[in-house]
């Protein structure tokens, strides 16, 4: 579990991992946002017992707000019933749906990543993936992205088996940036990769500003 911290601030944002740690604490600067501390839970099976030694940090009993972000990885519903069992866990309020508020002292929502897409359906539906799909999402009219298809393109075609592919075209891509060259998500949030108006981030945005 990450280091206990002083808690400084009445909102809290909860990540997983570093990366998602830096991204939200860019993301929050990009909204104009200064009263939200952003903490890191560590790994997904982390966070019950992040949320139960929660109370414990110097400085909780000012908390009014809680925020989780955590990806959905291959299954979103999944990831939602698992982020609601750990809040019913703890006894603290639980919301009908990500991206939603529940509760009073402390109020509760919860964030997946990547967040949305329209289904077959016309549905709005939660995508499977990660940060790193997020950021895919961002910056896929970019006019480098299509060397960066042509590349895995490149690797298939030589029998390299790709087991991460969001991975591999993220960081091809900021490969292809020069100022974003070797940088891992968390430190290239913070120097400006990212359109932080951008509509696939709007639900994040959103539920930052609400808190």
């Amino acid at each position: 579990m990450a280091p206990r911290t002083e808690i400084i601030k009445s909102k809290l944002l909860l990540a997983e991992g570093a990366d998602t740690l830096h991204f939200f604490m860019a993301a929050c600067e990009a909204f104009s946002v200064d009263d939200v501390q952003v903490m890191d839970f560590g790994g997904i099976k982390d966070l019950t017992t992040y949320l139960k030694a929660l109370p414990l940090f110097p400085g909780y009993d000012k908390v009014d707000t809680i925020v989780i972000a955590r990806d959905a990885e291959k299954n979103p519903s999944t990831a939602v019933s698992n982020v609601k069992r750990s809040l019913r866990q703890m006894g603290l309020p639980v919301p009908v749906n990500p991206f939603e508020f529940a509760g009073t002292s402390p109020r509760i929502a919860f964030m997946i990543f990547p967040g949305f897409q329209i289904d077959a359906k016309d549905k709005t539906i939660l995508s499977a993936g990660t940060l790193e799909d997020l950021c895919l999402k961002i910056v896929k009219d970019n006019t480098i992205f299509e060397c960066v298809d042509q590349y895995l393109e490149c690797l298939r075609s030589k029998g390299r088996k790709i087991a991460r592919p969001h991975k591999t075209k993220l960081h091809s891509y900021l490969a292809g940036e020069n100022d974003f060259v070797g940088l891992k998500i968390g430190e290239a949030s913070r120097v400006g990769a990212w359109d932080w108006n951008h509509s696939s981030l709007k639900p994040f945005k959103d539920v930052i500003r609400e808190m």
